[in-house]
């Protein structure tokens, strides 16, 4: 009788391989993936997504930010990123990085019990910082290539890896445990949450792009490369980072402007902010 593998298992086989072999047959050109090969589509997703973000969820996330107060809105978001936390734990082990695989996990325990099951953050202030870590960066650690560039209903920017890691973390949500009902406002208040944080990045966005697909494109792409091989934000992380920040014919660094974005393709990093605050400040400034 043959040995039954683990679900779990072959799925992160498939995951593993697929990327490249849909490399390979996506463009004998080199630099193909990074350059979009399947544009047009991604192009008709990008559209839905941003009618459907304009007609609810947008609108959703304003109202939200207009009658919760900031106190509540912290709390919701520091419990989102509790649970995020627990992913950053288990992929930075898968990873090898122990020490900051100890850190996070350390950062759990303290805001799941000191911290009111993480409604309170107390592991930053006392140098717990937060890190980020997914398991589609654990298969681009261990050299699985990204595959295209891709765009999914609902949630954005992606490549065909970063989509297997999507699947395999989702597997593993603490919010299985809930039932399934409660799950679901537990879902929808997360996306609400974030989004709100995220309003800020609307303006830097029109005023920046001339082209908005492009441009969160590269953004995107250049942050998660520099995501897997831990390079700082705004660094250029290899040859093909270089390309994909170059500035634009205005001068525009499209890595440098929109790292937020990349929470907005995950909904999940909240803590860069400010930064978009300071970008809209200083377009402003210049503006006069």
């Amino acid at each position: 009788m043959c040995q039954q593998y683990p679900r779990h298992f072959i799925i992160a086989l498939l995951i593993a391989v697929l990327p490249a072999l849909l490399g390979g047959c996506a463009s004998n050109r080199p630099g193909a993936i990074e350059a979009d090969p399947w544009e047009g589509f991604n192009r008709a997703v990008y559209d839905f997504n941003h009618d459907f973000d304009g007609l609810l969820l947008k609108p959703a996330a304003q109202g939200y930010r207009a009658v919760t107060p900031d106190l509540i809105e912290a709390g919701v978001s520091n419990f989102f990123s509790n649970i995020d936390d627990f992913f950053v734990t288990i992929n930075g082990l898968l990873q090898f990085k122990f020490g900051q695989a100890l850190s996070d996990g350390g950062r759990l325990l303290l805001n799941s019990t000191v911290g009111l099951a993480g409604l309170i953050d107390v592991a930053t202030p006392l140098g717990l910082v937060k890190h980020n870590e997914d398991f589609g960066q654990t298969l681009g650690y261990w050299g699985v290539p990204s595959g295209p560039y891709l765009i999914l209903p609902f949630l954005g920017p992606s490549t065909v890896r970063d989509t297997g890691g999507r699947f395999v973390d989702a597997q593993y949500s603490p919010l299985l445990a809930v039932e399934e009902g409660r799950r679901q406002q537990l879902v929808l208040a997360n996306t609400v949450s974030t989004r709100a944080a995220l309003l800020g990045a609307d303006s830097v966005l029109q005023a920046a792009a001339f082209d908005p697909y492009s441009f969160v494109r590269d953004a995107w792409l250049q942050r998660r490369r520099q995501l897997v091989e831990d390079a700082p934000a705004g660094a250029s992380a290899g040859r093909g980072a270089a390309q994909a920040g170059a500035a634009d014919d205005r001068g525009v660094n499209p890595g440098d402007e929109l790292d937020e974005l990349d929470e907005l393709d995950e909904l999940d990093e909240l803590d860069e902010l400010d930064e978009l605050d300071r970008l809209e400040a200083s377009e402003v400034s210049a503006a006069e």
